[in-house]
């Protein structure tokens, strides 16, 4: 497992879900409503854990195999989860459009993350399809 890799992963989405929580907080004062606030956070938070992923994973393809990848960044989104500042107030993904803040939402939020930012993770690590040209031709 590789530090730089975890650590970046960690970093970024603890940064993507501070970004979206202040973003969040802005629309629901603004709109005076909550589901909408939770609504935008639910929407970047995807989007910080998709661009997470992928920078973090894809630039290290040739340097680390796939098992070390995935491994590094599965920590590094676990690590981001519980060091996130609204994880323990239970608003950190999407969870809080189903059930109100507290431990149901963020078992919820936990499952919703491991399962979005996985999924990423093995996207990016993917191998290339063998009938894409390669990129340096």
């Amino acid at each position: 497992m590789r530090p730089a890799l975890v650590a970046q992963m960690a970093v970024t989405t603890v940064l993507g879900t501070v970004l979206a929580s202040l973003a969040a907080g802005y629309v629901a004062d603004q709109t005076r409503e909550a589901a909408a606030g939770a609504a935008l956070r639910a929407l970047l938070v995807t989007l910080a854990l998709l661009l997470s992923s992928w920078f973090a994973v894809r630039g290290r393809l040739l340097a680390l195999s796939r098992p070390q990848l995935r491994l590094g960044a599965g920590v590094g989104l676990l690590l981001g989860y519980v060091l996130s500042p609204s994880t323990w107030q239970g608003r950190t993904y999407a969870a809080q459009l189903v059930t109100d803040p507290g431990a149901p939402s963020m078992v919820l939020d936990l499952v919703l993350w491991v399962l979005v930012g996985g999924a990423a993770v093995l996207l990016a690590s993917a191998p290339a399809s063998r009938r894409e040209r390669p990129s340096y031709t």
